[in-house]
């Protein structure tokens, strides 16, 4: 940070998972083109700044405290104040009043302290105002108190009243109220839905009265896009969430392209600092969400969600132009982003840089499918930032689009863009088919031949290939698991080794398919990966089925040896272990749209394991079938209590090291 650029500019890379953002520093996009207050003016002191908006090149401030609104021309030199508000010669105060909006002169505000909306001309004079209105629609407690105000093209007004979880209030073009739009809903997962259930289900009266009740969030702000399509943002700062910014159809329901996104910064450390306030889009779709939360800073984002980049800021102090101590609203003011901060009374106009005007004019032609044009304009901008995750897609788009899939496949991987990725992918991969068939074709034929040939070879002169009767065995199982199950229990034709050798082959290639499968189906990071977990979930979990089987089936009369069902258990995982290096395999061969035959292949090769498993638990305990269920059913119990011992001694030998670290540190300062 300097005095020529106080606050840090920074985007967020995608990782392959699509899951996880990583915090990069990139160039300014934005920079501060002047503050404005009172003084720069030549007004009285601002009583307060409630809101501001922007119409036909002109901003608008809403100062309700001193019942005034304030009129700036495009170089935001004032224009105009309007500070008497008339209707039918009566004289109106708007103090309390929360926004502001204005269509072709036409300005709207929302009077909160007196729970109306008036419409009212560039002199003041009221035009009409909306209360609340009666209609069924209403809930009897309803609390009508306007706090925001929009107007679309086809002039229907939307409201948004403080404390409403209903949505926005709509008026038709003739004032008329319609009904509620867009409200938001509760998430919850299916733990909670089960848990509320039973809740309620085994609930006296008196404990259901005295719930409490999630309510879902409200709007705090809204904006009106191209196609009258509403952006609305909502508020919080009590967790992480995500979907804070949502797109709205004209049914209500939400479109953007990342509906299940956070929208804020990703560190644990920020979120919960973070309060998304304020919402406006512009003609070309690209919307700014503005956080008034400790860090005050402006999110950039395209129409398909992708952020352009994140500047402003100040910690509650603004020691420098471009960081705030309370920012409250933002408006779209042509290029410009105007943002206004309550506590010093002042307003904030950052204009576009050369780069940040590079950068979005190459997003847009990408965006509109004009990858021919954008190949040396993303070269360029990648000179000047390598940090810009979207030159590497847009320059892999335009690569594709031009049929240099070489290109694509390479600037595809440099930003984990798995979907160019995979396009590019087929493409080469039929070019490659297409110029080499003959060989391909011969080979093939080739491969089908020798393997004929030598199956024929193996049967007429009875040539055993395995001769070690465990291996043979072990084999067998895939095949014929009734006749190979059997045998590792009267004939103890079953091998310790060879099975331990299963269950580190199933650990070692699932791990490998973790960070080793195709890109385009490739979720891993190295800063995240651990492959203790994969440790947990294949060799620790086959040892605790084994151990927990074994205890419960000691007691419930099974003949099998701790030995066998280790065994019978890892030559199960054959089938597992086959499916997961074909699905390696493939992933470097076919795309994700082609992958729907493989994934059912796996998951027949799942349920066959169980189906061996089974098998084979029940041939080295002498099981009926009723019976393995009901031992079956048990040892997933006794699994899960082995668990929970497992954690209580873990939890208690941590208490006990501490305390006796304590005592030694005690006895070593005495």
């Amino acid at each position: 940070k300097t005095e020529e650029k106080p606050f840090e500019t920074y985007t967020y890379w995608q990782d392959l998972g699509a899951s996880e953002k990583t915090m990069v520093y990139c160039k300014p996009m934005y920079k501060v083109k002047t503050v404005i207050n009172a003084n720069v003016l030549n007004i009285p002191s601002f009583g307060s700044i409630n809101d501001i908006t922007a119409d036909n090149g002109k901003i608008y401030i809403l100062d309700s405290t001193n019942s005034t609104v304030y009129v700036l021309e495009g170089d935001y030199s004032l224009y105009k104040k309007i500070d008497t508000v008339t209707y039918n010669g009566e004289r109106l105060s708007f103090d309390g009043a929360s926004g502001i909006f204005v269509k072709n002169e036409q300005i709207y505000i929302a009077d909160t302290k007196n729970a109306r909306i008036l419409a009212l001309d560039t002199n003041g004079n009221v035009t009409a105002y909306l209360t609340l209105p009666e209609s069924k629609l209403i809930p009897d407690n309803f609390n009508y108190s306007p706090i925001r105000v929009a107007v679309d093209s086809r002039d229907y007004i939307y409201i948004v009243s403080e404390g409403s979880y209903y949505g926005a209030l709509v008026y038709s073009p003739k004032m008329e109220f319609l009904g509620f739009y867009g409200a938001n809903s509760v998430p919850a997962s299916v733990g909670e839905i089960l848990t509320e259930f039973v809740t309620k289900l085994f609930s006296t009266n008196e404990k259901r009265a005295a719930s409490v009740r999630a309510l879902p969030y409200q709007f705090t702000d809204f904006a009106i896009g191209p196609g009258d399509f509403i952006y609305t943002v909502t508020s919080t700062n009590e967790s992480a969430v995500k979907g804070q910014v949502k797109k709205l159809n004209p049914g209500g329901k939400d479109v953007l392209k990342k509906s299940d996104y956070n929208f804020a910064d990703n560190s644990a450390k920020l979120i919960k600092n973070e309060n998304l306030n304020s919402i406006d889009v512009d003609s070309d779709g690209f919307f700014y969400a503005l956080d008034s939360g400790v860090y005050n800073r402006i999110f950039w984002y395209d129409k398909e969600c992708n952020l352009m980049c994140v500047f402003g800021g100040g910690t509650n102090s603004q020691t420098q132009k471009g960081t705030f101590s309370k920012a409250d609203t933002l408006a779209i003011n042509g290029t410009d982003i105007v943002v206004s901060d309550s506590v010093n009374k002042n307003i904030t106009v950052f204009s576009i840089t050369d780069y940040g005007k590079a950068v979005r004019k190459a997003q847009t032609a990408t965006l509109n499918d004009n990858y021919s044009e954008t190949a040396e304009e993303w070269k360029e901008i990648i000179k000047f930032d390598k940090n810009n995750q979207l030159a590497y897609r847009g320059l892999a788009k335009a690569y594709y689009s031009s049929g240099d899939y070489d290109k694509a496949l390479e600037y595809a991987k440099l930003g984990a863009d798995k979907e160019t990725y995979a396009d590019a992918f087929s493409k080469e991969r039929t070019r490659f088919f297409e110029k080499n068939f003959t060989f391909v074709f011969l080979l093939v034929i080739f491969i089908a031949a020798l393997v004929a040939v030598l199956i024929h070879i193996k049967r007429k002169k009875k040539i055993v290939l395995i001769k070690n009767a465990k291996l043979r065995n072990m084999l067998e199982c895939i095949p014929h698991p009734f006749e190979s199950f059997r045998l590792v229990k009267e004939k103890g034709l079953g091998s310790l080794p060879l099975a331990t050798a299963v269950l580190a082959v199933y650990y070692i290639i699932s791990a490998i398919s973790d960070k080793a499968s195709g890109f385009a189906f490739n979720r891993f990071d190295a800063e995240s990966y651990n492959s203790f977990y994969v440790l947990l979930k294949t060799v620790a979990l086959v040892l605790l089925f084994v151990s927990a089987n074994w205890l419960v089936c000691v007691l419930m009369g099974g003949i099998g040896k701790f030995k066998e069902i280790y065994i019978v258990t890892c030559y199960s995982l054959l089938p597992i272990v086959f499916a997961q290096i074909v699905y390696l395999l493939m992933t470097h061969i076919l795309s994700p749209d082609e992958f729907a035959f493989i994934t059912i292949f796996k998951t027949v090769c799942i349920l066959y394991t169980f189906f061996i498993l089974a098998v084979g638990v029940m041939k080295v305990h002498n099981y009926e079938f009723g019976k393995f269920v009901g031992t079956t059913v048990v040892t997933v119990i006794a699994m899960i209590i082995i668990v929970f011992l497992i954690f209580m001694v873990c939890l208690l030998a941590q208490q006990v090291y501490g305390w006796i670290a304590t005592v030694f540190t005690e006895i070593r300062y005495r």
